[in-house]
């Protein structure tokens, strides 16, 4: 009986280290590959939100889970997963609205995604360019990543228009004075 209990236990840990071995390999991958110094400095979190490095083309993506946050036209913004499950600040990425796009295993138009949705995407290791997973066969066609806008400050309200005159606040002071003349 404890020869069996052994040999279970034995299983259970070689299972668990064969699941720890390309998480960690993929990690490390994460952190040793070369990015560019304009993907570092268009997404300089890029190793934190990696989550493998793989080869399409001949030519190395990082891949990247985020969340979608809204789209607009051609632009879709994103907040990525960042590998401890936290999120990563928000950010834009261009798509082709003719091609489709892989969410929860299946191809959709771009204008059938909806906020929440956990999308993959892919940015080039040599250059500041993503493309979303495609849900099709099609290769990949990457896009420059947009700028990020700096926020504008906020510039105070501009003051209301005086419209009112003081007209009102004289009649009523005169049929004050009315009333107390004759009051007295």
């Amino acid at each position: 009986m404890k020869s069996r209990t052994l040999v279970q236990l034995l299983a259970v840990g070689t299972l668990a280290l064969a699941a720890a071995v390309p998480a960690y390999a993929q990690a490390s991958r994460c952190q040793t590959v070369e990015f560019s110094a304009a993907v570092l400095e268009r997404f300089p979190r890029i190793r934190e939100v990696c989550q493998d490095v793989i080869t399409r083309g001949g030519q190395e993506y990082a891949v990247v889970r985020a969340d979608l946050l809204r789209v607009r036209g051609t632009t879709a913004r994103l907040r990525p997963i960042l590998s401890d499950g936290s999120r990563a600040d928000a950010m834009n990425i261009s798509f082709d609205p003719a091609r489709r796009v892989m969410v929860d295993g299946r191809g959709v138009r771009p204008s059938e995604l909806a906020v929440g949705q956990t999308l993959s995407f892919y940015v080039k290791v040599t250059e500041p360019v993503a493309a979303f997973e495609p849900g099709d066969d099609a290769p990949l066609a990457p896009v420059a990543m947009p700028v990020e806008e700096e926020p504008a400050a906020e510039e105070p309200a501009p003051p209301m228009p005086a419209t009112a005159s003081p007209l009102p606040l004289i009649g009523l002071t005169g049929l004050a004075l009315l009333a107390l003349g004759g009051g007295l």
